[in-house]
This record gives C-alpha cells, sequence and structure tokens, in this order.
C-alpha cells in the first residue's frame, strides 16, 4: 500500500497549487506506491516524494518523469512549470529594469535555445545576466567549478557578486560551464564583446582566447536545437504512453523511429566535430556504430559516455537526453523479447516486433 501523501496548506500559492494537482494525478492513477514510479521513471523515491511536496519548484526533469508514471502528458503541463520558475527567478533584490531584463532574456532563451547576451547598461546589470544564466541551467557555483574547473566555487562566487573584477579569461569559463555554444554561433563573442563595453582591456583578452582555441573544437556539439528538442519530446511522449500502457505497434514504432533520429543526431555531431576521441571512448563510438549496423540496441552505457562529447555546451539537456534514450531502448528491446503486451484494433494481443533495424552513420 502506498504511503500517504502529506496533505498540502490550503492557500492560492501556485506552487503549492502545482503540487496538489501532481498529488491529484497520482490519486486519479490509483495512488501507485513510489518504487512502482520509480521504476517507470527512472527517478529516486524521494525525489518524487519532494516533486508533490509543495516546498520546491521540481526539475523539468523530474516533472517529465512523475506525470508519465501516473499516465498523464507531460507536455500539458509544460507552460505551467515555465510560468513557475520564471517567477521563481532570484531577481527581487535587483533594480526594476534589471529584473524585468533577466525575466525578458530568462523567456527568450527558453523559447529559442540562443543563450546571447542583451544589452546591459553597466556592470551591475551584466553581473545580474550571467546569475541568470546560471539560474536559467540550474547551477550553484558548486556545480559551475565542477563544469568549468579552471577557478574555485569561490571565485565564481566572488565574480557574480562583484566583489572581484569580470576578467575575460573567467567570463569566458562561466560560459563554458552555463553551456553556451559559442565557437560556431558567436554567442560567446556576444558576451565577451558586451564586457568590452566596460574594459577595452579584458575585450581584447576575450578576443585573443576565441582566436586561440583550435579548429576542431569550433565545431564540436554542432546540434540543431530545435531538432534535438523536437526528437526529445517524441522519445518523452512514447515513454509516457508505455508508461499508461498505451502499447500498440504505432507506438512502439514511433518510439523507435525516434530513438533511431536521437542516436544519428547525436553520432553526426560526433563526426563533424572531427575531435580526437580518447582510445576508451573511440573504441566506444565505434562499438555503438556497430551495434546499430548489426541491427542491436547499444548498450545505454556507452551511449552516456558519449553524449557529453556530442553535446558539450548543453549541460541542461544531456541528462534529460541521457534518461529519454536508456528509457527508449530498455522499452524496445522489451518489445522485442515479448516482454510487453501489445495490442491491436478490438484489444487483441499481437506478436512481439521484429528486430531493431537502422541504418547507421559510416565511421569517419
Amino acid at each position: 500500500m502506498a504511503r500517504p501523501m502529506k496533505q498540502l496548506p490550503r492557500t492560492n500559492d501556485p506552487l503549492v497549487a502545482f503540487a496538489r494537482d501532481l498529488q491529484a494525478l497520482r490519486k486519479q492513477a490509483g495512488d501507485p506506491p513510489l518504487a512502482v514510479m520509480a521504476e517507470h521513471s527512472g527517478l529516486s523515491t524521494a525525489t518524487l516524494s519532494n516533486a508533490h511536496a509543495g516546498k520546491k519548484l521540481p526539475s523539468w526533469a523530474t516533472v517529465n518523469g512523475y506525470i508519465p508514471a501516473c499516465g498523464g502528458d507531460p507536455e500539458g503541463w509544460s507552460a505551467r512549470w515555465e510560468s513557475l520558475r520564471l517567477a521563481a527567478s532570484d531577481v527581487s533584490d535587483v533594480s526594476d529594469v534589471s529584473g524585468d531584463l533577466c525575466r525578458e532574456v530568462l523567456s527568450r532563451w527558453e523559447r529559442t535555445g540562443d543563450l546571447t547576451a542583451p544589452h546591459a547598461v553597466n556592470e551591475g546589470e551584466l553581473r545580474e545576466l550571467l546569475k541568470t544564466l546560471l539560474d536559467f541551467n540550474g547551477l550553484s557555483h558548486r556545480t559551475l567549478a565542477r563544469q568549468a574547473p579552471g577557478y574555485s566555487h569561490v571565485t565564481y562566487g566572488a565574480v557574480l557578486r562583484g566583489a572581484r573584477p569580470r576578467k575575460a579569461k573567467i567570463l569566458y569559463q562561466i560560459l563554458i560551464g552555463c553551456g553556451v555554444y559559442s565557437l560556431r554561433s558567436h554567442e560567446a563573442w556576444l558576451w565577451l564583446h558586451l564586457l568590452s563595453r566596460f574594459s577595452w582591456r579584458e575585450g581584447v583578452e576575450g578576443g585573443k582566447l576565441l582566436a586561440r582555441v583550435e579548429q576542431p573544437l569550433r565545431d564540436a556539439g554542432d546540434l540543431d536545437l530545435k531538432m534535438l528538442k523536437t526528437i526529445l519530446e517524441r522519445l518523452e511522449r512514447g515513454r509516457g504512453l508505455f508508461a499508461a500502457d498505451i502499447v500498440s505497434h504505432d507506438s512502439i514504432n514511433a518510439l523507435r523511429t525516434a530513438y533511431e533520429d536521437m542516436l544519428a543526431l547525436l553520432l553526426s555531431s560526433l563526426q563533424r566535430s572531427h575531435v580526437q576521441l580518447p582510445p576508451k571512448l573511440g573504441y566506444t563510438f565505434n562499438r555503438v556504430v556497430g551495434e546499430l549496423r548489426n541491427s542491436s540496441i547499444p548498450n545505454p552505457a556507452a551511449i552516456a559516455a558519449l553524449v557529453p562529447l556530442a553535446m558539450p555546451f548543453h549541460p541542461r539537456l544531456r541528462p534529460r537526453v541521457v534518461m529519454a534514450l536508456k528509457n527508449a531502448s530498455e522499452l524496445l528491446r522489451r518489445a522485442e523479447n515479448g516482454e510487453l503486451t501489445i495490442r491491436g484494433a478490438g484489444g487483441l494481443r499481437l506478436p512481439p516486433l521484429p528486430a531493431f533495424q537502422r541504418t547507421a552513420p559510416a565511421t569517419s
């Protein structure tokens, strides 16, 4: 029997209302135990429990796992979650002008995926925009230091508080840590150009940094973000159908197609970058391609090792992509092994699908 959910206070607070509706969705699904939901979603029971506690806005990855585990469709919750996220952005301690600027840029970044810098009239606004960039990616100073190891979390915190000057080298590391895909779309150049408005010397240093980047790395992660997000939504939507026990040949084929499209996108990104992979990862890449050519589903751990290299400047999307591919591969294997009840017209049980098929990209 599932543990009773904690009663939420009667209030009109949007965050509490969001949690209350998550609880209602779970009850509507028959109040499944958190352990069962964890198995369906790939999330921990603690994460799922915190999602409907009403104390903090859960991440989209959590919401996107919780709702399908209750038989719901996450797509209908996306706009509501995003409005809560924007409202929760920490811009209360800045001027009204800076706060409006940060809210506007958050909305634009979410809508377009283009992390370019807007106009800032002074260094204070630039500092607030950088803090907003961290918030957009859900990064603490410690996490930023792990993703951009050039400086400690203490140094990054001091720079973002204004206690230390914003040097081009530090700004560049912050941008890389925050997932600014810079070298091909010139996003980093625009941020460094903004810095040059307040320090021409640091602007020159920023230009030197970009000029020294090796040519192969300029193409790393050259992904069509709009296409990637579209494929990701298809993968996650397919997972939702399986969680709701809506399993048909059409739903399995749609999931398989999305899985193939995502792998093709990621592998082609790696091939275009011409980055020399370490021996171990080079072997992993060749093994994944070989498994695809042999009409078998690649090992999820091998794919998870390659995703950061295919998406080096998108830390926010990487966990979603890895989890979506892992879930899809598990379901496709179960479908091929006859472990899923596949139903056709009239509710008739159908035989398992034929083996996984695709044409893998050629190795470079």
